[in-house]
């Protein structure tokens, strides 16, 4: 280890009563996508405190630049929480406290160092894709140009002078302490509003048109088209009737259905979207419904760099022993980090130290030496190597991008 990275990571421990004690107030602040004020508010006040300067981008992010000088570096810490899924309320049953605390902690060790190159640590707001309505409204107002903080920094040119990015995400996997090189789906959203024509349902059922039995014959298709998707593809397809009009006697004019189409690859994605899509339209036509199908896109599949895993995995192992590092895990979710991976060699690496179900009212930090100290230490000693040993994609990124708000964000 060199004796830089010894330094930072001794100041990280010397911290450590500080982190931990600011990890435990992040977590009892937990706020939705792009409102996350009160979160802002307490990140200024330790940059403040510290003497560090940062600039505000997509609404309520922030952005620290320290250093100067190629390579740039940027590692990107979320900041929004959930609802609870019981009662009124909002919990960060996602962990994303644990990342801006991560962050918090990375610049307090960074600050006072001289640095071979630039880190910029972005505060991303607005990565779990909920409450559309609220970030439709931001849009339309010209707040922000995206429902998520990272396609909106995308966009805006956050990473355009940018090389490499590093993120860490709390992890579930039993048996270890730390994840690297997960695939993570990515996703499409598909709406279809089936409208039909209210009747008497006893007296005169053959005067309206049911809205629910097309919702219902597209469920129904659905499943059935689930027969095609290769199981190497990892396609996931859940729809619900998140909306049927009616009562017991007058025959439903109105119901919706929604799903995320999840897939590993883009091309799986793309593939199976279509075939959805196409089935929501057709089940509604099949009964003359009238049929209205929305697409957004959601997050695009993670791609990591096996360049930076090898360094991050270097610094896993300053902390722990081999067998406590899970590599490859595929699992079922997604993150906007998956957008970055497509323009930029991006890692998100996985640390352990909590308990509960991931977006559940149980989710809890029970480890805080592996979940607060561990992750600003894999992050500084990886920034510090890669300002050695640089990982670049920003030759090609420009071309990247522009295909990029085209062909995925339909800019």
């Amino acid at each position: 280890m060199s004796e830089q990275k010894q330094r930072v990571f001794s100041r990280i421990d010397q911290n450590a009563a500080s982190i931990v004690e600011r990890s435990r107030k992040l977590f009892d602040i937990p706020e939705l996508g792009y409102r996350e004020f009160e979160t802002g508010r307490f990140i200024r006040a330790c940059l403040d405190g510290w003497g560090v300067a940062y600039a505000p981008a997509s609404y309520t992010g922030l952005i620290v630049t320290l250093g100067r000088g190629a390579p740039v570096v940027a590692v990107v810490a979320d900041m929004d929480g959930l609802p609870k899924k019981a009662g009124e309320g909002r919990i960060h049953s996602c962990g994303h406290s644990l990342q801006t605390s991560a962050a918090l902690a990375l610049i307090e060790a960074l600050k006072d160092e001289p640095l071979s190159g630039t880190v910029k640590v972005i505060f991303t707001p607005a990565e779990e894709m909920i409450d559309y309505a609220y970030r439709k409204e931001l849009m339309d107002r010209g707040l922000v140009k995206y429902p998520s903080g990272k396609q909106d920094m995308i966009a805006h040119g956050v990473f355009d002078d940018v090389d490499c990015v590093l993120s860490c995400h709390a992890s579930g996997e039993p048996g270890c302490r730390f994840d690297l090189g997960s695939i993570l789906k990515g996703f499409v959203i598909l709406r279809a509003v089936y409208t039909g024509l209210g009747a008497h349902a006893g007296a005169a059922p053959f005067a309206g048109k049911n809205a629910l039995h097309a919702a219902l014959l597209a469920q129904t298709g659905v499943a059935f088209l689930k027969d095609r998707f290769d199981p190497e593809d990892g396609v996931n397809v859940q729809p619900v009737i998140s909306e049927a009009a009616g009562t017991v006697n007058i025959v439903p004019d109105h119901a919706v259905i929604e799903t995320y189409v999840r897939a590993r690859t883009e091309k799986a994605l793309f593939r199976a979207a279509d075939l959805v899509e196409n089935c929501l339209k057709k089940c509604g036509e099949a009964l003359d419904i009238e049929t209205e199908i929305t697409r957004r896109p959601g997050f695009l599949p993670l791609s990591q760099s096996r360049e930076i895993n090898a360094l991050v995995k270097e610094n896993m192992l300053l902390l722990c022993g081999e067998d406590e590092i899970a590599e490859g895990i595929v699992s079922g979710a997604s993150g906007d980090v998956g957008d970055l991976g497509t323009l930029l060699p991006t890692v998100q690496f996985g640390f352990t130290g909590v308990s509960g179900r991931f977006h559940g009212d149980d989710f809890a930090v029970t480890d805080e030496g592996t979940a607060c100290l561990c992750p600003p230490k894999i992050l500084a000693g990886t920034v510090l190597d890669l300002f050695e040993r640089p990982v670049s994609g920003r030759a090609a990124f420009a071309e990247k991008k522009a295909a990029y708000l085209k062909s995925w964000l339909g800019d």
